[in-house]
C-alpha cells in the first residue's frame, strides 16, 4: 500500500467525513499532549463512529477545537438538569495543563488504542520522562 502525505487539515477533514459515514480509520498520532501514552509520529489510533450521549471520562476522543483537531482525553463530562443530555465536555492532553470545554457536536470520533504489554508501558513512562527531564536540564543549563 502506498503512502501519501497531505496536509493535517485536509487528512482531518476527509477522516471526519469518513467517521461521519459510519467507517473507522487509522490516524498516525502528531503532536506530543498526549505523551506517554501516544508519541509523535510513532503511534497510530483507530478512530470509530460515537454516539455523544455514550461517551465516558477517560475515553479519548478526536474532536474539533478553534478550527483545528485535537486528540484528547475526556476528564469531565456535564450534564443538562433533568436530562441525559450533555451540556459540555472538559478534555485534557494528558502531558498538558490546560484543559479544554467543548460540546458533543464538536466530537468528531472515539480512539481505540493500540494494545501494550506492561513492560512497554513502563519502557515508555521511562524514556519519556527521561527525555523531559533531561530537556529541563539543557534549559536549566544552556539558559534557553
Amino acid at each position: 500500500m502506498k503512502t501519501k502525505i497531505i496536509p493535517n487539515s485536509a487528512a482531518l477533514t476527509i477522516i471526519e467525513e469518513h467517521i461521519h459515514a459510519g467507517m473507522s480509520v487509522k490516524l498516525t498520532v502528531r503532536g506530543n499532549s498526549m505523551s506517554p501514552l501516544l508519541l509523535d509520529g510513532i503511534d497510530s489510533v483507530m478512530l470509530h463512529p460515537c454516539i455523544a450521549t455514550e461517551l465516558k471520562p477517560q475515553e479519548i476522543i478526536l474532536f474539533r477545537y478553534k478550527g483545528s483537531f485535537m486528540l484528547h482525553r475526556i476528564i469531565q463530562i456535564e450534564l443538562s438538569a433533568g436530562e441525559y443530555q450533555i451540556s459540555s465536555i472538559t478534555t485534557k492532553g494528558d502531558a498538558m495543563v490546560h484543559t479544554e470545554t467543548i460540546t458533543s457536536e464538536d466530537v468528531v470520533a472515539v480512539a481505540s488504542l493500540p494494545k501494550r504489554t506492561l513492560f512497554q508501558t513502563f519502557y515508555r513512562l521511562f524514556v519519556f520522562t527521561g527525555m523531559r527531564f533531561k530537556t529541563k536540564l539543557g534549559q536549566m543549563r544552556f539558559g534557553i
